[in-house]
């Protein structure tokens, strides 16, 4: 019991402590107080409800706050079990009123009270089957901010929930007591980021850094990942940028008891990619190329129908497994089926309901990717699971095919090649096609704040005629160098126009601190270049050089000069030509003082 909790029973008045006198008056007063609402968690590329999460209301009725300083008092009087029923069957039979048949019921449980194994798996079970709720449509939530103090015994339940055909979901990953033995053992099907993690993403790339890895590793496990807490469409494009599955918050609906105001599909979602208009990567022409539309089967068939799909495409090794949404959870491999078939009564035994064994039991987990997704990410996931024949691939959100392990790596090849013909051969940066690639991108995503920067060399010219052109081709890589290893491992797009021209392209980053970097670029580089001079130049701090009408003319040494536009987030469309105009500007006003640098911000 917490000192919030002992504080708020002190102050408990008569009529409340009477109240609370006996386990039947508790709940009955819990009960009359308390009621749950509802907020959909849906999938980022379609807008569809995946589920919907209860969330207790009413408890500050009852004199207590925050929410668990109730739970906190029924678990010192022991009556934690009892009240989680009660509350339990509450939000089942809210949500069996719900319309549809394919969402979720998210619902939260104290893991207290798991970590007791007290029957938890049983208990929502039957009860499941008493609403008349597939328990296929159950999740349960378990905080990672509460301890597990008994592990075992939790893992206990868990591990009967999801035989038992529910699903899990780690709450509030990142906030508390690891889970990774959880994990490790009893994978969730779903894990939760907690909002702090979420709140200003856009914005922080220690944390964008700090979430790809996290999403990384959930999609080599195969488990889909929550953004919680998503208030902002800057936070929904950037968790939507770095694999998130579903997404949960006040931009998707704020929880509500009106269940008649829920929806199946959430507008602004659509209304958001929509207005994005762009390709995620520009893999996805080469993605479909390869992808194997192979028929899938849905996890509730029967085993006799799962050999009856083997045996009309005698052809095919594998199936893709799909729920009733079509979102895939699997594979089933005919390798898989043959210990059955060639046992004596093995397929008879398969095929016999009394035995128990669904598809869903024989599903092979395998990694899934959306169509969008890079080729290179695609591969870095496949190559975390040996175990897996490939990757079963999405689009918005649903099964749209699978891409084995040679479709992959020819992918690859393909890239590879078509980034060969664009790439400049001296600095091995991209090219002007992907540049434009990125500037469209740029320009079509106005949530976001977007810094495109130029850069051009001074008195390149007289270098190269003096020195020659390979210290000038020098020259070029060593600012190639220098620009990889400011910015490149923060996730900034960096280019070679061309010549002595550079472009970097930076997303959700501050503006004061961009410019510092690309400040700091430019001192090194001025820095550095001059060891590439004789001593007499160096010394002089100019070069004597045939200017372009030919006369012998004085120029300082070699410098970087840039020009940086900043794109803020929430602004009005911007015409690409404008965008042009005004970064010839900055270059021309860099070369003209003394910093070599001038930004602009463009609203």
């Amino acid at each position: 019991m917490t000192k919030e909790t002992e504080a708020v029973v002190i102050r408990l008045d008569d009529a409340r402590s009477r109240a609370f006198a006996s386990l039947e008056a508790f709940l009955a007063t819990v009960d009359q107080a308390t009621a749950y609402a509802f907020q959909p968690i849906v999938h980022f590329d379609t807008g569809i409800a995946h589920g919907y999460e209860a969330l207790l209301r009413g408890v500050d009725r009852l004199g207590l706050s925050p929410i668990g300083a109730l739970f906190d008092l029924a678990h010192h009087r022991g009556w934690l079990g009892p009240l989680e029923r009660l509350l339990q069957n509450k939000a089942i039979d809210a949500f069996a009123a719900l319309p549809g048949d394919t969402a979720r019921l998210f619902l939260n449980v104290d893991a207290r009270r798991v970590a007791a194994a007290e029957g938890v798996a049983e208990e929502i079970a039957e009860r499941l089957d008493a609403a008349g709720i597939d328990r296929d449509r159950f999740c349960l939530e378990i905080p990672e901010t509460q301890d597990l103090a008994t592990g075992d015994g939790a893992l206990g339940v868990f591990r009967r929930l999801k035989e038992a055909g529910c699903h899990l979901a780690l709450d509030d990953f990142g906030q508390g007591y690891s889970r990774l033995r959880l994990l490790h053992e009893h994978q969730p099907d779903y894990v939760k980021i907690d909002r702090y993690f979420i709140s200003g993403i856009s914005a922080e790339p220690k944390k964008r850094l700090f979430l790809s890895r996290i999403v990384d590793v959930m999609q080599v496990l195969g488990i889909r990942m929550i953004a919680e807490g998503v208030e902002t469409e800057a936070e929904f494009r950037t968790c939507k940028d770095l694999g998130f599955d579903l997404a949960q918050g006040f931009l998707i609906q704020h929880p509500t008891i009106d269940r008649t105001t829920l929806r199946s599909v959430y507008p602004i979602v659509e209304r958001i990619n929509h207005q994005e208009r762009r390709n995620r990567s520009g893999d996805v022409g080469l993605v479909r190329e390869q992808i194997e539309t192979l028929p899938p089967l849905l996890a509730e068939l029967d085993m006799v129908e799962v050999f009856e799909a083997f045996r009309r495409h005698g052809e095919l090794t594998l199936f893709p497994v799909i729920d009733r949404d079509g979102v895939p959870i699997g594979v089933i491999r005919d390798v898989d089926l043959k210990t059955y078939v060639y046992s004596p009564f093995g397929r008879d035994l398969m095929a016999n309901k009394t035995y128990g064994k669904r598809l869903r039991d024989l599903v092979l987990p395998c990694p899934v990717a959306a169509i969008e997704t890079p080729i290179e990410k695609i591969l870095e996931v496949f190559a975390h699971r040996t175990d897996s024949p490939g990757i079963l691939m999405v689009e918005h959100g649903r099964y749209a095919g699978f891409m084995s392990s040679i479709a992959i790596l020819r992918a690859v090849h393909e890239k590879n090649l078509a980034a060969a013909r664009d790439q400049n051969p001296l600095t091995r940066l991209p090219g002007n096609l992907s540049i434009g690639d990125w500037v469209s991108g740029a320009l079509a995503d106005t949530s976001t704040t977007r810094i495109l920067a130029y850069f051009d060399f001074d008195n390149f010219k007289p270098f190269n005629d003096a020195y020659g052109f390979r210290q000038g081709d020098r020259a070029i890589q060593l600012f190639a160098e220098l620009m990889q290893k400011a910015f490149a491992g923060d996730g900034a797009f960096l280019g070679h126009i061309g010549g002595d021209d550079f472009f970097a392209g930076f997303t959700g980053d501050d503006p004061v601190a961009t410019t510092a970097r690309v400040r700091d670029v430019l001192g090194q580089f001025q820095h550095e270049v001059e060891s590439f001079y004789e001593p007499e130049a160096r010394c002089l701090g100019y070069l004597e050089a045939a200017a372009r009408d030919g006369l012998v003319r004085r120029f300082e040494l070699l410098t970087c000069s840039a020009g940086m536009l900043v794109l803020p987030a929430g602004r009005d469309p911007v015409p690409a030509d404008r965008v042009m105009a005004e970064i010839a500007r900055l270059k021309k006003q860099a070369k003209g003082n003394d910093r070599r640098l001038a930004t602009s911000e463009l609203t």
